[in-house]
C-alpha cells in the first residue's frame, strides 16, 4: 500500500511542477504589465495611460453594464448631429461589460473602471501562456518556456497590454495564437473537426475586430497555397473540401451579424463583406474539390492550378462588376494603410526603422529587444528545418510570423501583434542556438553559458532601462511625490478638466445611455481629443478618434477650425448643432493651424507681465465665441524646457448686436475684463467702425453686470449686456455720442 502511495506521489510531482511553472510565468507576465500601478490608480480615480481609444471602449463597456445585455451598435454621440455606427465590433466591449457587471454590478462607474483597467494585463498574461503553450506543443518544452519568458518582457507587447491600456488589440494577439493553433492542426489533418474548429476561430476573430481579416488572410493564403503542393489527387481533393467547410462555417457564423449592416460592403466594419468573402470562398473551394475529383482536371498539379486560377479570376471579376458597392468598399478600405492628408504625421503610421523618414535602428530594439536583428537568421534556420522534415504546421507558423513582422516594418501600429509572432520564432531559435553552442568541441560548458548570456542580454537590455523608469515613477506616485508627467499625460489631464466643466456647467444632453434619443447639441474639438471629452463630459462630439471613418463630421470640423471668417465658422457650427468648442493649439488636429484661422484665434496668448489675452486685434475680435473655461498645465510637474499647454472652452453664441451713434469719429472701442474660473482676468477689446452717417454696430459675445468700457475719442460710457442678450442675439442700444 505504501509503495502504491509513493508511486502516485512521485507521478504527481511533474504535474505539480508544471502547474507551478505556468503560474510563475503568468505572474511574471502580469507583474511586468502592472508596473504603472501608481500612475494609473491616482487617488480615488483611474488615469488611463493613452487617453484615446480606451475612452470609447469605456463608453461602450459602461453602456453594456447599465443596459445589459444590450450593446451600443449605433451611437448618436459620435459624428454629431448624424450619429454613426462605431467601426469596432462589440464583442470585446460587451465581454468586459458582462464581466464588470458580474463582479461589481451596475451602480458604480468607478468600480467598473477599475475592473476594466485590469483586463489588459490579464489578457496580456494569458497571451504569454498561449504563445508558450503553442511553441511547447510544436517544438519542445524548453522552447515553450523561452517563448513565454521572451514575450512576458517584450516591450512592444507589454506596452499594448499594460495596466489601463484598454483596447481590443490586446485580445487580438491572444486570439491570433488560438487561430494559428487551429489552422496548424488543419494544415496537418484535413478533417471535418479541424476544419470546423478553424472556421469557428476565424469567425470569432472577425467578431473581435474587423481588421482581424488582414491576419486571417495570411492563414487563408497559406492553406490555399498548400492545396497546390499536394502531389496526390486524393489529398488535394480532401484539403479543398476541408477548406470549403472552414469557409462555410465562418460565413454562416458571421452572416447574421453582417446582415444587420444592411447593404454595406466594407472590410473595415462587420458588414455583408465578410459573409460574402467567406461564402464565396466556400463555394469556390467546393467547386474546386468537385472539379479536381474528375480525372481530366485533377490528375496533376498543373491542371488543378489551371482550374483554380480560372475560377478565381472569373469569381473576382464577376463580384467586382456585379456586386453593388463592393469595389467602392474595398478601395476605400485600402486607404486605411495610407496616412490621411489632413492628419499629418502619426507615429503609429510610420515605418518602424524609418520614423519621420530617418533611419533609427534603436526603435526596433525598444519594441522587440535587440534580438530583432537575429530574426531573419532564426526564421531561415527554422524554415530550413521545417522544409526538410515536411512540417506544414511549422511552416504556417513561420509564414504568419513573417507577415506580421513585415507589417510592423511597414507601420508601427502592427508592433503589438508582431511581437507575438516574433516570440513564436525566437523562442525555439534561441533554444536551438544554445544547444548548438553546447555541442561545441571546445569548452562546451563555457560556450553554452556564453550563448545563454548573450541571448539573455540581447533580450533584456532594452527592457531594463524602460521598466526601471516606470517602476521609479510609479513608486514616486504611490508615495505622493510629484511626477514629471509626459506632455501626452498633461494634455490628457487638462482635457479631463475641460470635460468635467462641460459635464457640470453646461446643459445636459439626452441619449448618452439611450441611443433612441437625439442629443440637443454637440461639441467641437480636435479629432484626437473626442473620445476622452465625450466620456467625461457625456456630450456628443462632432469628430473624434474615429476621424473620417464614421461620417461627415470629420470634414465639417476641419472646415470650421480652418476658417478665417468667424461668421462663416459660426454658420458651420450651427449646421452641426454645435454649441461648445474645446480649443487647443492643435485646432482640428488634422493639420497644423494656419495664421489667421479660427483655430489659432481661439487659444489665448501670453501678454507682457505673464498675463493671458486674446490673440485678435480689436478690429477682428471674436464676436460669436464666449470664453467660459480656461485651464493650463502650469500646476503639473513638467520636464525642464517644456512650455505650458492650454485648453479653452467657448460657448458659440449669436452675440448681442449693439447699435449706436458716434458722429465725427472713426470708430468706437469696447473693453471688458473677462473672468474665468477665478483666474486672472483676460482683457477683451473690440472696435466698431463708424459709417458715413455717424452710426456703428458691433456684435459682442460677453454679458456683464459691471459693463463694458466704451470709448469714442476722448468720451467714455458704459454698456451692460445680459446673458439672454448674448445667447439670443438681441439688438441692444449702445451708447450714442453727440458731436
Amino acid at each position: 500500500m505504501g509503495t502504491r502511495q509513493e508511486s502516485e506521489h512521485i507521478a504527481r510531482l511533474p504535474r505539480l511542477r508544471a502547474i507551478v511553472s505556468w503560474l510563475l510565468l503568468f505572474a511574471a507576465a502580469l507583474a511586468f504589465r502592472s508596473l504603472r500601478y501608481g500612475l494609473v490608480f491616482v487617488g480615488d480615480g483611474v488615469r488611463f495611460p493613452q487617453g484615446a481609444d480606451e475612452f470609447y471602449h469605456l463608453r461602450r463597456i459602461w453602456f453594456t453594464v447599465v443596459n445589459f445585455p444590450a450593446t451600443l451598435s449605433f451611437d448618436p454621440y459620435v459624428n454629431h448631429p448624424w450619429g454613426a455606427t462605431p467601426v469596432w465590433t462589440p464583442l470585446f466591449d460587451w465581454s468586459l461589460g458582462a464581466v464588470a457587471r458580474l463582479l461589481v454590478g451596475s451602480g458604480d462607474q468607478h468600480a467598473v473602471e477599475v475592473v476594466t483597467a485590469w483586463a489588459p494585463p490579464l489578457l496580456g498574461a494569458l497571451s504569454v501562456l498561449a504563445a508558450a503553450w503553442l511553441v511547447r506543443r510544436t517544438f519542445s518544452p524548453a522552447a515553450g518556456w523561452v517563448t513565454g519568458a521572451l514575450l512576458a518582457v517584450s516591450p512592444g507587447h507589454v506596452f499594448h497590454s499594460a495596466l489601463g491600456v484598454v483596447d481590443h488589440h490586446v485580445a487580438v494577439g491572444l486570439w491570433l495564437t488560438v487561430l494559428v493553433a487551429a489552422a496548424m492542426r488543419l494544415a496537418v489533418e484535413a478533417r471535418p473537426r479541424t476544419a470546423v474548429a478553424t472556421g469557428a476561430a476565424i469567425a470569432a476573430a472577425i467578431g473581435l475586430w474587423p481588421g482581424f481579416l488582414l491576419h486571417v488572410l495570411f492563414v487563408q493564403g497559406f492553406l490555399v497555397a498548400q492545396l497546390f503542393v499536394s502531389g496526390e489527387q486524393r489529398d488535394a481533393v480532401a484539403r479543398a473540401r476541408a477548406l470549403a467547410l472552414t469557409h462555410a462555417v465562418a460565413a454562416g457564423t458571421l452572416l447574421p451579424f453582417g446582415a444587420r449592416a444592411g447593404g454595406a460592403l466594407s472590410p473595415q466594419t462587420l458588414s455583408g463583406f465578410q459573409p460574402l468573402w467567406f461564402g464565396a470562398g466556400a463555394l469556390a473551394l467546393a467547386l474546386l474539390a468537385w472539379l479536381w475529383s474528375l480525372p481530366a482536371l485533377g490528375r496533376d498539379r498543373g491542371r488543378r492550378l489551371g482550374a483554380a486560377l480560372a475560377i478565381a479570376a472569373l469569381g473576382f471579376a464577376s463580384a467586382w462588376v456585379l456586386v453593388p458597392g463592393l469595389a467602392a468598399g474595398v478601395l476605400d478600405a485600402a486607404r486605411w494603410f495610407e496616412a490621411d492628408p489632413y492628419l499629418g504625421v502619426i507615429a503609429e503610421l510610420e515605418p518602424l526603422l524609418f520614423p519621420m523618414g530617418r533611419f533609427e535602428p534603436m526603435a526596433a530594439g525598444w519594441s522587440f529587444s535587440y534580438l530583432f536583428w537575429a530574426f531573419p537568421l532564426a526564421l531561415a534556420g527554422l524554415g530550413w528545418h521545417a522544409v526538410s522534415r515536411r512540417r506544414a504546421d511549422v511552416l504556417l507558423l513561420l509564414f504568419v510570423a513573417t507577415a506580421l513582422f513585415a507589417l510592423a516594418l511597414y507601420q508601427q501600429r502592427f508592433v503589438d501583434v508582431a511581437t507575438v509572432g516574433f516570440a513564436w520564432v525566437m523562442g525555439p531559435a534561441l533554444v536551438a542556438f544554445v544547444r548548438w553552442a553546447g555541442r561545441s568541441p571546445v569548452a562546451p560548458r563555457a560556450a553554452l553559458a556564453s550563448a545563454a548570456l548573450l541571448a539573455g542580454g540581447l533580450a533584456l537590455l532594452p527592457q531594463v532601462v524602460n521598466y526601471r523608469a516606470e517602476v521609479l515613477a510609479s513608486a514616486a506616485a504611490l508615495r505622493g511625490e510629484p511626477v514629471g508627467y509626459s506632455p501626452l499625460v498633461r494634455r490628457r489631464v487638462l482635457l479631463e478638466r475641460a470635460a468635467r466643466f462641460l459635464a457640470e456647467e453646461t446643459p445636459p444632453t439626452a441619449g448618452y445611455l439611450d441611443p433612441t434619443l437625439r442629443p440637443e447639441y454637440g461639441v467641437l474639438s480636435a479629432w484626437g481629443q473626442g473620445h476622452v471629452l465625450r466620456y467625461y463630459a457625456e456630450r456628443p462630439m462632432v469628430q473624434d478618434n474615429f476621424h473620417r471613418w464614421v461620417g461627415d463630421g470629420f470634414e465639417a470640423a476641419r472646415r470650421y477650425f480652418e476658417s478665417d471668417d468667424e461668421e462663416r465658422a459660426a454658420e458651420i457650427a450651427a449646421s452641426l448643432r454645435a454649441r461648445y468648442v474645446v480649443a487647443t493649439p492643435m485646432g482640428s488636429g488634422q493639420q497644423p493651424p494656419e495664421a489667421g484661422s479660427l483655430a489659432l484665434r481661439l487659444v489665448p496668448r501670453p501678454l507682457a507681465g505673464g498675463r493671458l489675452g486674446f490673440r485678435d486685434e480689436p478690429d477682428r475680435a471674436l464676436a460669436r465665441h464666449r470664453l467660459v473655461f480656461l485651464t493650463d498645465d502650469t500646476d503639473l510637474a513638467r520636464a525642464p524646457g517644456q512650455g505650458p499647454f492650454r485648453v479653452a472652452v467657448y460657448e458659440i453664441v449669436p452675440g448681442a448686436l449693439v447699435v449706436g451713434r458716434a458722429p465725427g469719429e472713426a470708430f468706437v472701442e469696447f473693453a471688458l475684463l473677462v473672468w474665468v474660473q477665478g483666474r486672472p482676468p483676460l482683457r477683451y477689446a473690440a472696435r466698431a467702425p463708424v459709417d458715413a452717417s455717424g452710426g456703428y454696430e458691433i456684435r459682442l459675445p460677453y454679458p456683464t453686470d459691471e459693463g463694458y468700457t466704451v470709448r469714442s475719442g476722448s468720451r467714455r460710457a458704459s454698456l451692460t449686456l445680459s446673458l439672454a442678450d448674448v445667447r439670443e442675439g438681441r439688438t441692444v442700444a449702445g451708447p450714442s455720442f453727440a458731436e
